[in-house]
């Protein structure tokens, strides 16, 4: 009985001076069935892996926060310089511009704080579904109804743009349950990302289809596609590609929100693209229970 106790307690102590790092297991067979310090022993084994985990999973969730911080400085920082630089310029050199060259500076610096503005709404919005603060309102809807309504708030944009905004038949489909408001902040997302990479003469549809208790929305663009090596981190926050495709791929938060908002209702959310055929992305909703 001593000799196990003192075996125990230097396994504890040798644990505790690798600051929780490495350990070596009391109990080799965790099957067999001991008395009160074998089952000691299993307990300590299981709270030692699980404080290993909790550690990895905390220095993972740690470098992804200085990542995110180094990208957000990164974000922030272009649309802040360039605003104070158009504005500095204004204050200088204000009484050597004509008019219509002062308007065009004060124009300039008005996009770049519409920018800076909106990056900061997407980064505390996404904040804020991280600490699950924003909780999903779910009832039964008309997911046709949703659609419909998005199509027509873009369609001022599309023919701005010159681009073929389209919605294929939804045919009948059953009540979605889901939080309405949130659902249409994905669709805006994804048509955002859409619009961003399509070019003039080009086409965005949306299409739905039901796959049992589920129903799929996808947004289909006609833009220059996405390599399998970017389609792996497009959900990720601020997240740039390296291989030069999708135009200098640069997602932002849009994506990474979009993510957050379905996992938070249950649903899937993926993308399927090959370079120069253009990307489907797309999101799942449950069906409503009758």
């Amino acid at each position: 009985l001593t000799r196990r106790l003192h075996r125990l307690s230097t396994l504890m102590d040798g644990f505790q001076e690798s600051d929780f790092t490495s350990r070596s297991a009391y109990a080799k067979d965790k099957t067999r069935r001991g008395d009160e310090v074998d089952r000691l022993g299993y307990t300590f084994d299981r709270m030692a892996e699980r404080i290993r985990e909790q550690l990895d999973q905390l220095k993972r969730q740690d470098s992804l926060r200085r990542q995110l911080v180094a990208r957000v400085s990164h974000d922030l920082r272009t649309p802040l310089a360039a605003l104070q630089g158009y504005m500095e310029s204004l204050s200088l050199k204000r009484r050597e511009l004509s008019n219509r060259e002062q308007s065009e500076y004060v124009d300039l610096a008005l996009r770049q704080s519409r920018r800076l503005s909106r990056q900061l709404d997407e980064l505390f919005e996404l904040a804020s579904l991280d600490a699950r603060e924003t909780q999903p309102q779910c009832e039964a809807f008309t997911l046709a109804e949703l659609l419909q309504d998005v199509l027509q708030k873009y369609q001022l944009r599309a023919e701005q743009a010159q681009v073929r905004l389209q919605l294929s038949p939804p045919g009948r489909l059953p009540f979605v349950h889901g939080d309405i408001g949130l659902t249409e902040r994905v669709l805006e997302n994804l048509l955002e990302n859409a619009f961003t990479h399509t070019p003039h003469g080009g086409a965005i549809t949306l299409d739905t289809l039901h796959q049992g208790d589920r129903i799929m929305i996808s947004v289909k663009d006609t833009g220059p596609g996405i390599s399998e090596e970017d389609q792996a981190h497009l959900f990720e926050p601020f997240y740039q590609s390296e291989s030069g495709s999708r135009s200098r791929l640069h997602v932002g938060l849009g994506l990474a929100i979009a993510r957050r908002i379905i996992e938070l209702q249950q649903g899937e959310i993926g993308v399927q693209s090959r370079l120069g055929q253009g990307a489907v992305f797309y999101f799942t909703l449950p069906v409503s229970a009758p």
